[in-house]
């Protein structure tokens, strides 16, 4: 199962639980006071049956109103003939319940009997025949309010997962086809550096190739997981400037430098996120005939990844507004992973290529 089935899957099962614990606190709580601030003794004096008739009632009233009738609006407008008979019966039962309480057991004209020594009972007025029948109907209102709003916001809850599923398996598409797109360009480069290293006969090449299995072992254990370890991360660089070292002469100079004070334990990053901006500053830094120093630096501190990046442009772009196909959709998958919780400064001015980039990491959950 998949991180966006199993994220959809978890939202449900709060809802489900929030949603149990709002019956309970309708059922043994809510209704039960309301109940409570009624006449109830005078009530169960009277006819008990109606009373356990009544509560039955307005406990079905509210799960159907809450089950069937408020989803079926958001469901299926097939079913709205359905729902507006089963609004009518609800209705109709109701007024029936309320004529029940009105018409018996004070039906008798005359004083009712009483046990020795009491005055006899006196038959209901109509005042208190409309007041009985008043309470019915204000039990059935507002179990019917009540019910409608926790149904309506139970169907607010499932449709914002649904959005929330389609939405993270949008990004999930996206996020694949910008490694697609950046997977292929780095192997092109990386490729290129060793078929130069072979037909000028250089000693480095075995270890090169060497470098490059590493490197492609890496991309390919890791290319479809969520995150790696930051440290892993910064080796898989380390071994990449390695390996283009081995293109360079003396007039460049290559200075990576990584630092993790730990304080994170278990920080975990998106894997090959970083190697866009390696790569870029070496595709337009690197120069054979003239001095040339490019500054790569890695650091980790209180949770929070920086990293930086400084070259000159000995290779001018054919566009000089156009900082890469990889860079961008690089910045795509930051704001899709990352949201708010990144930065990006690319700082392009006096042929100085600048890169500061900042992450707020998270800690790997087992």
């Amino acid at each position: 199962m998949n991180t966006t089935s199993i994220t959809h899957n978890a939202m449900l099962m709060t809802g489900k639980k929030v949603q149990l614990l709002i019956d309970l606190f309708f059922c043994l709580v809510l209704l039960p006071l309301m109940i409570y601030l009624l006449p109830i003794e005078r009530w169960l004096e009277s006819n008990l049956l109606f009373v356990c008739l009544l509560v039955a009632w307005l406990y079905i009233v509210y799960f159907v109103n809450r089950v069937f009738t408020i989803p079926s609006l958001f469901k299926n407008r097939k079913r709205m003939m359905w729902v507006l008979l089963i609004v009518i019966a609800m209705i109709g039962i109701t007024y029936l319940l309320s004529k029940y309480k009105m018409d018996y057991p004070f039906r008798h004209h005359r004083p009712l009997p009483s046990p020795d020594g009491e005055p006899p009972r006196q038959p209901m007025t109509a005042a208190k025949f409309r007041l009985h029948q008043q309470a019915v109907w204000f039990l059935f209102v507002i179990v019917m309010t009540f019910s409608s709003a926790i149904g309506l916001l139970g169907e607010l809850y499932r449709q914002r997962a649904r959005r929330q599923e389609l939405e993270a398996a949008k990004n999930k598409a996206e996020l694949s086809l910008y490694k697609a797109q950046i997977d292929p360009h780095f192997l092109f480069n990386t490729l290129n550096t060793l078929y130069s290293m072979v037909v000028t006969q250089s000693p480095k090449t075995e270890d090169a190739f060497m470098q490059f299995i590493d490197i492609t072992r890496y991309i390919y254990n890791n290319a479809n997981q969520d995150s790696v370890a930051v440290d892993d991360e910064a080796q898989y660089l380390q071994q990449y400037i390695d390996l283009q070292r081995n293109r360079m002469n003396e007039c460049t100079t290559i200075n990576f430098s990584y630092d993790n004070d730990q304080q994170l334990p278990g920080a975990v990053i998106t894997p090959m996120l970083l190697i866009t901006f390696v790569e870029n500053a070496l595709k337009y830094g690197v120069s054979s005939n003239v001095k040339t120093v490019i500054d790569i630096a890695l650091k980790v501190k209180d949770g929070v990844l920086t990293l930086t990046t400084k070259n000159p442009v000995r290779t001018k772009p054919t566009d000089e507004n156009h900082v890469g196909i990889g860079i961008e959709n690089c910045r795509k998958r930051l704001d899709l992973i990352y949201g708010e919780k990144y930065t990006l400064d690319i700082d392009n001015n006096d042929d100085i290529f600048n890169v500061n980039l900042t992450i707020h990491l998270k800690q790997d959950t087992p």
